[in-house]
């Protein structure tokens, strides 16, 4: 029983230490897709969501990648969006829309399985938003 106590405390303290809290007054984000809904490796796809209450505009984007059988760790993603918001206006709300490739090298062990997604941004006040999550089935 002490040993199955320890496994799961480990793995509260893992999942915690992976997502950071919303700021209180920090921005908002919302409607958070990744398209088309279902992942074929290399293949292109639209990351889009919106954002509101960002006190000087957006400054950066953590976007975070799982899949089914490993850790959570930066997605390809990250860096387009992070691009996006770059370009962007001092606006307090909008909507971030970018373009992102898959990555290639899936196995065929991962056919059918799910990769699961999170999103935070943090304004340029330095103020982190909520954290919104997704998943998308990886189809070859």
């Amino acid at each position: 029983m002490d040993r199955w106590r320890f496994l799961t405390s480990a793995l509260v303290i893992l999942v915690a230490s992976s997502v950071v809290a919303a700021q209180p007054g920090g921005p908002t984000i919302a409607k958070f897709t990744i398209t088309p809904p279902v992942i074929r490796p290399g293949d292109v796809a639209e990351i889009r969501f919106e954002y509101r209450d960002a006190q000087g505009g957006l400054r950066e984007a953590a976007l975070l990648a799982r899949p089914a059988s490993g850790i959570l760790r930066t997605s390809v993603f990250q860096e387009p969006v992070n691009r996006v918001i770059a370009d962007l206006p001092p606006a307090s709300e909008g909507v971030v829309v970018a373009a992102g490739r898959h990555q290639s090298g899936y196995s065929p062990a991962q056919n059918g399985t799910k990769n699961y997604y999170q999103l935070q941004v943090t304004d340029r006040a330095g103020r982190r938003s909520n954290v919104l999550e997704i998943e998308l089935e990886i189809r070859f």
